[in-house]
């Protein structure tokens, strides 16, 4: 459901994005064309194929980015969770995406037009430097878990996962909340939603964590991040 005219404070979400680094000011030009958008349960956002029309920064819940093989059979590539962007890249090359986007069930966005975004950025050119940057932070928390997570036990992988996740969300300071539902880890992992369970639990009973419906009290980042990084095999 699209609502232009939301109760939320689109400006608000905007600013502390990478679209708010040049100023308030500049961000007003952008900020006119945003519509509030919000999904009861998982919608097709943009198909394969066709040239992404929106660019959406996820407010509540997430945006699934799907490939569909020949035979029909899809796979999760990736979520966007609340403070990113979904997506970069095809703002600003011209194939459209190779994959599906899907809303999650109860989510909520703010979209702008992705010719705004362009003109925005050509009238700005400021801000390539910092989207690139925000592109590549992106791809060096998917390369960590990549990397990382298969050299773990299963417990230190979601705690990996968790750090991760944490950061991306651009999780400030030494505590903090990550809005995340345990079903979405669970996806992310490659595991059942019990085995998220069992591994979360086991954080949350080291000290680590703090589970709440929907989110994720992490208590202590820095303890966090050395048990993940921990050597099994060396213990």
């Amino acid at each position: 459901m699209v609502n232009p005219r939301s109760d939320i404070n689109i400006k608000a979400f905007l600013l502390p994005t990478v679209l708010g680094r040049l100023g308030p000011e500049l961000l007003d030009e952008l900020a006119v064309h945003a519509r509030v958008e919000r999904f009861e349960v998982a919608t097709l956002l943009n198909a394969a194929g066709k040239p992404l029309q929106w660019l959406r920064l996820v407010v509540e819940g997430h945006i699934e980015i799907v490939a569909r093989r020949a035979s029909g059979k899809e796979i999760s590539v990736s979520e966007v969770g609340p403070g990113a962007w979904a997506t970069w890249l095809p703002c600003f090359i011209a194939a459209p995406p190779e994959h599906d986007f899907y809303s999650g069930s109860s989510s909520c966005f703010i979209a702008l037009p992705v010719a705004e975004v362009q003109r925005f950025c050509e009238q700005n050119p400021k801000m390539y430097p910092l989207i690139i940057g925000e592109i590549g932070q992106r791809l060096r928390l998917l390369m960590e878990w990549t990397g990382q997570s298969v050299l773990t036990g299963p417990e230190q992988r979601m705690a990996k996962l968790v750090h991760i996740l944490a950061r991306d969300q651009k999780m400030k300071g030494n505590s903090g909340t990550l809005m995340v539902k345990q079903d979405r880890l669970a996806g992310l992992a490659r595991c059942s939603r019990q085995t998220a369970n069992a591994l979360l639990s086991q954080l949350e009973k080291g000290g680590l964590i703090r589970l709440s419906y929907g989110k994720i009290e992490i208590l202590d980042m820095a303890r966090l991040f050395v048990f993940a990084d921990e050597d099994v095999e060396a213990n």
